[in-house]
């Protein structure tokens, strides 16, 4: 029988073992079984002649076969079967298939998602490979505790190892740096921006190179963006974009002059000033509007964090960080509806950075967790983001704990998805699924499948093809891995 094991990982468990580390700490450690950890450390000491090395080259195992097994018992290694054998005969051994090497991994784009719990084989995911996949893009779905944002974190992780760097917006507070895997902070090189406290040095009203109407592109993103959270109607919406323009000619910015669009724009606080005025002006034949419309924005405007902060906001500068790959935009402290703001207004601000850098290979991941706080309206930044990001070099990781959190586009442009144990009474995640896969055209096999699965196991459809995986947790994954 084979046996599936990377020889890494029993190297590690013998050097830890050889310097006294208690088995409990070394399943701790790796995330593991005690049982998996005694196992290995018991062939090695009963098998004669058996020298594993474990001081860090990259000799494989010995691998002797026995047909004198008097007793075993399967043991469930992340997804991988490792069957324990006692004998008395000194010449028992243990069998380990080694994974692939980093190497090869790197070489064929893929990054290790687990094994398959029906086949036994590796399972792969393919962003970087652009024959594999029609987007990069991944959605991740699952009930509270089934592993998702465990999930999410080994595949940012993964994609750190290829220095290709994530930047993860955080309105759940799922990814507190107190909250976050140990092996996690130890391989990716992290930083926390604390949007809600600190605030981000970032104009909303910045006209960019793609705005072909200056000031008026502004004005019609950002009346979406409010109307979007706030829901304000025509008339409200109408006198925002009165308001923005106005702001927008205090300044000497028109929409007939684009040398002017050059200018420095005005800041949140001039508009919350200019809308103030429009407000109390009883010859703006929307002054009642202007009114109520200064009253809802009152809270977001006391609580905007846009402004000036020590150091300008730059994506660049995130991107080419070659120390930190996992860049944490935290948005505690703000209100729900300012909160929606920010992300949508930081979203857009992300979009036209990458128009700007015009289209290129993968080189930035966008992970949006607790997708219930985002809007997917069509022309909206995520919609936009899903359709063309691809071609700009972005990918995106979607999480959410329910798939009625998802927009149709979503579910249409994420070539890729993890769902774990995940809630489908109507079977319209199933069906959807069973038309995207090869394997599996059975929507009530995949419905079966997702209602009831394990933690840490997931339905993961790539290619058009369907697996059932157990996702391979960051201590295995460690054991291939580089200190970042």
């Amino acid at each position: 029988m084979t046996h599936k094991l990377a020889d890494s990982v029993a190297r590690e468990i013998l050097r830890l073992h050889n310097d006294q580390t208690d088995v409990s700490e070394i399943a701790h450690r790796l995330n593991l079984k005690k049982v998996q950890v005694s196992s290995i450390i018991a062939h090695h000491q009963i098998s004669a002649g058996l020298r594993l090395p474990y001081t860090g080259d990259d000799s494989p195992l010995v691998a002797v076969e026995d047909d004198t097994k008097t007793e075993s018992a399967e043991v469930d290694l992340q997804g991988s079967t490792l069957v324990e054998q006692y004998s008395a005969s000194p010449e028992v051994s243990l069998k380990v298939d080694e994974l692939p090497s980093e190497e090869e991994e790197l070489s064929q784009g893929g990054i290790f998602i687990g094994q398959d719990k029906e086949f036994d084989d590796s399972v792969y995911w393919n962003p970087q490979v652009a024959a594999a996949v029609q987007n990069p893009h991944m959605m991740l779905v699952g009930e509270s505790g089934s592993g998702k944002t465990y999930a999410a974190q080994c595949l940012i992780a993964e994609l750190a190892q290829r220095e290709i760097p994530s930047v993860i917006f955080d309105y759940g507070q799922g990814f507190e740096l107190e909250t976050l895997d140990p092996i996690f902070l130890k391989y990716v090189g992290i930083h926390e921006y604390r949007i809600g406290e600190d605030g981000i040095a970032l104009n909303p009203l910045q006209i960019f190179p793609k705005d072909v109407k200056g000031p008026a592109s502004v004005a019609t993103r950002l009346s979406d963006v409010f109307d979007a959270v706030y829901h304000l109607g025509h008339i409200q919406r109408k006198v925002l974009i009165e308001a923005i323009l106005t702001a927008f000619e205090r300044r000497g910015i028109t929409t007939e002059k684009p040398p002017t669009w050059k200018n420095e724009a005005p800041t949140f606080a001039q508009l919350q000033q200019t809308l103030d005025e429009l407000a109390a002006d009883k010859q703006y034949a929307n002054a009642k509007n202007a009114v109520g419309l200064a009253a809802r924005l009152t809270t977001f405007f006391m609580l905007s964090s846009f402004g000036v902060t020590d150091k300008p906001w730059s994506w660049e500068a995130i991107v080419t960080d070659t120390k930190r790959r996992v860049h944490v935009l935290q948005f505690r402290g703000l209100e729900g509806k300012t909160q929606k703001v920010t992300v949508e207004v930081l979203l857009w601000h992300l979009f036209f950075y990458l128009k700007s850098h015009g289209q290129g290979k993968l080189r930035l991941y966008c992970v949006l967790d607790e997708a219930h706080h985002l809007s997917f309206r069509e022309g909206g930044p995520v919609d936009l983001l899903l359709r063309e990001a691809r071609k700009f070099g972005l990918g995106i990781i979607f999480a959410s704990q329910q798939p009625e959190d998802f927009s149709e586009v979503a579910f249409s442009n994420t070539a890729s998805k993890l769902i774990f144990q995940t809630a489908d009474p109507s079977s319209k995640v199933s069906r959807y699924l069973a038309v995207k896969t090869t394997n599996y055209d059975s929507p009530e096999e995949i419905h079966d499948i997702i209602a009831v699965q394990g933690q840490g196991d997931a339905f993961f459809i790539s290619q058009n093809h369907g697996h059932k995986v157990h996702v391979a947790g960051l201590g295995l994954r460690a054991t291939q891995w580089q200190v970042a």
